[in-house]
């Protein structure tokens, strides 16, 4: 089967913004790069191969029996994919979100698939906050800095703190109904949040599909959340390989503090597509802290770039070759365990 318009609508986009990239970068500066990095660079794809695989593998638990017609294969692809079409989206990385409501609606129906999509999200973004809370505490306790750095890192952990709290909530009690509840608090949207609150039921089963794990299926959750923080720590790994690859002898915490410096950094500017020149930066402050030559940051960048590049292109492969299958049936009750 082929794919939907909005499917290869999205690998259009994605093959233009992709060729954009290739040239803006340069082909010959991208075979240097990957000859001066040799073999760490297959190491570094291998990693993030298992970084996809933990977060499809997340996702399927998620998913659980409403997902029972969506093979962990194609939730694989349409995971890469997503992800893909997020580190290309112009002005804010939210662009995949949309093509995996639209890869899944077949399957799950549009309202559930908007639920499993806010829902693994969600869930992405715990393991995301753990782990960076988790490097900066283990970069406080082990690695030396001056006070003003210790401070950012305070700073940022009692924010990651407060987004675990609100995230968690959300699991609990629903998101969609709460966030129209918000909205219609605001004046200047309050005539917009009326049309948004007159599908009331249909929220209110969205949330059912959010919340219904939280209150019936904790473990999954839990298992899921763990999953992604392994991605996390994995991301940690492809540092760690970089900078062996080229001869820098460094410690797995200090590996961690460099994820957690870049990580920081392009979340702040989330607005920048492929977080050009974002990551080197916060490379290059990470770098600075740790008494290692800031300019590394741009060949750790350059490196994490050809990297993005092969993925991105197999990601895009995985539009086209992603089939889409109609369900017998679609379930009916969010609470069908």
């Amino acid at each position: 089967m082929r794919p939907s318009k909005t499917g290869l609508g999205f690998f259009v986009f994605g093959a233009a913004v992709f060729c954009y990239l290739i040239y803006r970068f340069g082909v010959d500066q991208i075979v240097q790069n990957i000859q001066k990095a040799g073999w760490s660079l297959l190491y570094v794809f291998c990693v993030w191969f298992l970084i996809y695989i933990a977060n499809a593998l997340a996702w399927k638990l998620l998913l659980d029996s409403n997902g029972k017609n969506i093979s962990f294969v194609r939730l694989f692809m349409v995971t890469v994919s997503g992800f893909v079409i997020n580190y290309i989206t112009p002005v804010i990385a939210l662009g995949g979100e949309p093509y995996k409501i639209d890869a899944l609606t077949d399957s799950l129906g549009t309202q559930r698939s908007v639920s499993a999509v806010v829902l693994y999200r969600m869930v992405h973004l715990l393991g995301h906050m753990f782990l960076l809370l988790t490097g900066i505490v283990a970069s406080l306790l082990v690695l030396e800095f001056p006070a003003a750095v210790r401070m950012v890192l305070l700073l940022a952990a009692v924010l990651i703190v407060a987004v675990i709290f609100f995230t968690l909530a959300g699991h609990r009690n629903g998101v969609f109904q709460k966030l129209g509840a918000v909205l219609q608090r605001i004046p200047l949207l309050r005539k917009a949040t009326r049309s948004f609150n007159q599908y009331g039921e249909d929220l209110k089963e969205m949330d059912a599909v959010i919340t219904d794990v939280y209150h019936h299926a904790r473990r999954k959750l839990y298992a899921a959340i763990v999953l992604e923080y392994v991605s996390r720590v994995l991301m940690g790994v492809e540092v760690f390989l970089i900078l062996k690859g080229i001869g820098i002898e460094t410690t797995v915490v200090s590996a961690l503090f460099l994820y957690v410096s870049y990580s920081i950094v392009i979340n702040l500017l989330f607005f920048i597509p492929l977080n050009l020149g974002a990551r080197e930066g916060g490379l290059a402050l990470g770098l600075g802290s740790l008494a290692l030559p800031p300019l590394l940051g741009v060949y750790m960048g350059v490196v994490m770039r050809v990297r993005e590049f092969f993925w991105i292109a197999l990601g895009l492969l995985f539009i086209l070759f992603t089939n889409r299958k109609k369900p017998t049936t679609v379930p009916q009750s969010a609470n069908n365990r």
